[in-house]
């Protein structure tokens, strides 16, 4: 079984483990488990031998003694804790080996530009939390979260105006894989400047570096200039037309590039994430990939960046491809999207269908069923 999905399994267990809150939940929380594995091809028996004898069954207490209750909840409280960090311990060891096994190739840091937007400095933080080698770059050369990261031993700073092609090639050099998070700002251009031309300029010294991946940070209705959300949001600059030319000629720009032969291709991903939210990523159980430009919804900024690295460590399942992305119980329609996310409401799968939906129990399955522009 992959790390990915027994990583699934244990972040599910730690979030049931969180939610009890009375000793009798011990026989719901192993079914839970059940449940659970049975979805990740995970036998039960695995954890379940190792969390029921950590909880008190039911009909153990005596509900006429004050002092044996509270000792049972006690008792529940020092082994729900024990066993939560114990889940947590493992989800990270699984989760590191993961990520070592996909970023064994990268010989070089990931590039983030626009470190300190607010998706950039995801992208910094998930890179450092996985000990993969970093290079947060921004017009000033300073990245101004810097106090928060986990681990600075593979994070370094770098010059990068998007808009000067000369400090594009520079903040590039030697780098393994590139994320595009930057975007029209009062300090750093207009959006014909850094969402059309800035992008232009990246893509050509990744080109010309043969840098072999490029991830773009673009915006889900890009393609509908009739739909709401695109209407609303190019009030700013026209930020939405300059975002697809942006994207049409970094898709032309590498369709016109010879076969590369016996090198590793050089590639490109566009994600197009729906309504940003600040919340905790929820991983890649929680969210839906779409294609067609017609379906949206609300994503964490934390999803984004995920998706932006699994996209650099899966290249030969996202190279050349545009998706959308959201999480899948907030996908709906453009043409009502905007309202259900300002009401923040959820919605239901069969409310539209694109059929180009893609979900997975990880990264690799969620991927497998992208198609390349």
């Amino acid at each position: 079984m992959k790390g990915s999905n027994r990583l699934a399994l244990l972040l599910s267990a730690l979030s049931a483990c969180s939610a009890l809150n009375q000793p009798s939940s011990a026989t719901a929380f192993t079914r839970s488990i059940s449940s659970a594995s049975t979805q990740q091809n995970l036998p039960s028996f695995i954890l379940q031998a190792q969390l029921t004898d950590s909880f008190h069954q039911d009909g153990n207490e005596d509900p006429q003694s004050v002092d044996s209750s509270n000792n049972s909840r006690r008792s529940f409280l020092v082994n729900n804790l024990a066993i939560q960090g114990s889940l947590l311990a493992a989800s990270s060891t699984l989760f590191s080996s993961s990520a070592n096994a996909a970023s064994s190739d990268i010989k070089g840091p990931i590039v983030v530009l626009g470190a300190n937007g607010k998706t950039g400095t995801e992208c910094v933080k998930a890179l450092t939390s996985l000990s993969v080698p970093v290079r947060a770059t921004s017009r000033s050369g300073v990245y101004k979260d810097e106090e928060s990261l986990t681990s600075k031993q593979f994070y370094e700073t770098a010059v990068c105006d998007v808009t000067q092609s000369s400090t594009v090639s520079s903040a590039l050099k030697g780098a393994s894989a590139v994320i595009f998070a930057a975007s029209a700002s009062k300090q750093g251009g207009t959006p014909a400047q850094v969402d059309n031309d800035g992008l232009l300029n990246v893509a050509k010294a990744c080109i010309q570096a043969k840098i072999p991946k490029l991830v773009i940070v673009s915006s889900g209705a890009v393609t509908q200039p009739s739909s709401p959300v695109f209407l609303f949001l190019n009030l700013f600059g026209k930020i939405m037309e300059e975002k697809i030319k942006g994207e049409d000629a970094v898709r032309s720009l590498y369709a016109s590039l010879p076969s590369s032969g016996d090198e590793a291709p050089l590639s490109y991903t566009i994600i197009r994430p729906g309504g940003l939210t600040e919340e905790e990523g929820l991983g890649v159980l929680a969210l839906e990939l779409n294609q067609g430009d017609t379906k949206s919804g609300r994503i964490a900024r934390a999803d984004v960046a995920q998706l932006c690295i699994q996209s650099i460590f899966l290249p030969s399942l996202t190279e050349n491809s545009t998706f959308e992305c959201y999480d899948k119980d907030t996908g709906a329609p453009l043409a009502t999207v905007g309202a259900s996310n300002i009401m923040k409401s959820k919605t239901k799968s069969e409310t539209f269908i694109s059929g180009r939906e893609c979900i997975g129990n990880s990264w690799e399955e969620i991927f497998k069923g992208l198609e390349r522009d």
